[in-house]
């Protein structure tokens, strides 16, 4: 009975109810692998037609209960594990989820994609094992915007050109809906609506230390969340009012961060650099090379997990939006190196403050630790390696971020972030254990960081595999970071 399973679990002690957590998620993903190649062979048989159903889908319906989405979901997971070789296996076998199976089927049913994706498949896959979803999320829509660069226009022209708002009184409450724009628009009213919602978080930690003094932290704000990002919208508005001349241009409140390739390829298809040698040879303008061999790496995917045009906080970015935000110069743009390195400012200051805190914050969207999700503007940076013990540097190479509350975690227990060959940051108990999702396999570090190092880990330390957690976010997909001097 249910309940005597309620009342086993209950008897378990912390490390007990964990493992059986992650057993439970283990199981379920085979189980969930299981049913996409069962639907798939089940497909491939007709058996829908026995009982005269039209469709799969209807079969789905009839026989197991599910709903037109849910049928939808699970046939096109079908598919995937049809169509992408490995899928099958590395879903069976627990290395991803079904989150991640549900974005590669997502692209997998594009079909100017789907006939790129075999060859990707491995790179993917690892990604998907690897990566916090949030940023697998990430690469899989670079692959797909790479891959499919007209459709990814015609979504982004059609947003532009649907587009809509409107504030209506709806029987005394306010109604109020926006639609539609490019990713640049949407990162920008985002980033305000955060700074104006982050003011009045301020303002309730306020009124609370006035009204308890050195009591408050033990007692409530005034208000959850959500109300407060409501009363920050109308302040928003308020404040616009008040402004006077609409037109005025503030600081920029978004960071736009673009590898320079794609900074090369955008200004060369926009015509803004020079396309000939001195020669009067035609030349691609950002590489130097001569137009064949030009064409031929612009038609090239492999960098796809390594291509950036993106906000800071993640929201992805037609190039064409960039240029024209770089032209009008509302935004601040970053152009990072083939390593995603911005600035190295060396050993130079004890404190990560002004360009140093910058440019360690540039390519983070959010908390480093374990599924954090605080803005990485909330956060503070740290020393990967610490300062005053390991004589750490202070630079973009050398820096982690992470929130007030994680950051304390980790240094009143000792624990250390280690970046692996993958471009991933982990964190390594203080016993030599390293914090990863279920499922996932340890990745390989460089050799001053490989087991038997003293400032290393054990892997044969007690409980290395058993205690998976989640892994701290990839700050570079596939790319090895070079340690700091």
């Amino acid at each position: 009975m249910f309940s005597d399973v309620v009342d086993e679990l209950i008897g378990l002690s912390d490390a007990e109810l964990v493992a059986r957590i992650e057993a439970n998620e283990l199981e379920r993903r085979r189980h969930d692998a299981e049913m996409s190649a069962a639907l798939a062979v089940a497909k491939g048989r007709g058996v829908h037609a026995v009982d005269g159903h039209r469709s799969m889908a209807a079969f789905c319906r009839a026989r197991l209960n599910w709903s037109n989405t849910e049928a939808a979901r699970r046939l096109g997971l079908a598919r995937a594990v049809d169509d992408i070789e490995g899928l099958g296996d590395a879903w069976f076998d627990g290395h991803l989820g079904s989150p991640q199976a549900v974005m590669l089927s997502m692209a997998n049913a594009n079909r100017r994609v789907a006939d790129r994706l075999n060859e990707f498949a491995p790179r993917l896959l690892e990604h998907a094992e690897q990566m916090p979803y949030p940023d697998f999320a990430t690469v899989v829509d670079h692959f797909v915007s790479r891959a499919d660069e007209d459709g990814s226009h015609d979504d982004r022209d059609a947003a532009i050109a649907g587009r809509r708002a409107r504030a209506v009184d709806a029987g005394g409450t306010l109604d109020l809906r926006a639609s539609g724009g490019d990713g640049l628009v949407s990162a920008e009213i985002v980033a305000i609506l955060e700074r104006f919602t982050q003011i009045e978080y301020q303002h309730d930690l306020e009124a609370r230390r006035l009204e308890h003094g050195e009591l408050a932290d033990g007692f409530q704000l005034a208000r959850i969340d959500r109300r407060r990002q409501f009363d920050a919208l109308i302040a928003i508005f308020r404040a616009a009012a008040k402004a006077g001349d609409v037109g005025t241009v503030a600081e920029p409140l978004v960071n736009v961060v673009i590898d320079a390739a794609t900074w090369g390829r955008m200004l060369h298809a926009a015509g803004l650099s020079s396309s000939t040698d001195l020669d009067g040879r035609p030349i691609d303008p950002f590489t130097g090379l001569a137009n064949t061999e030009a064409d031929r790496l612009v038609g090239d995917l492999t960098g796809f997990d390594s291509r950036m045009c993106e906000t800071t906080s993640g929201t992805s970015l037609h190039p064409h939006d960039v240029l024209r935000a770089a032209l009008a110069g509302h935004v601040r743009r970053v152009v990072a190196d083939s390593e995603r390195v911005v600035i190295d400012l060396g050993r130079r200051q004890r404190l990560f403050t002004g360009s140093a805190r910058q440019a360690a914050m540039l390519l983070i969207k959010r908390c480093e630790h374990a599924g954090c999700e605080l803005p990485a503007n909330w956060c503070q940076v740290d020393h990967h390696d610490e300062w005053a013990r390991d004589h750490g540097r202070t630079d973009q190479n050398n820096s982690d971020v992470l929130c007030g509350s994680n950051n304390t975690h980790k240094h009143e227990h000792r624990w250390r972030i280690r970046r692996a060959l993958n471009g991933s940051s982990y964190t390594v108990r203080e016993d030599g254990t390293i914090i990863l999702p279920v499922g996932a396999r340890p990745p390989d570090f460089a050799d001053d960081d490989a087991p038997g190092d003293p400032d290393g880990f054990d892997e044969d330390a007690p409980d290395f595999v058993a205690r998976q957690v989640i892994s701290a976010r990839s700050r570079v997909a596939g790319i090895r970071r070079p340690r700091a001097a």
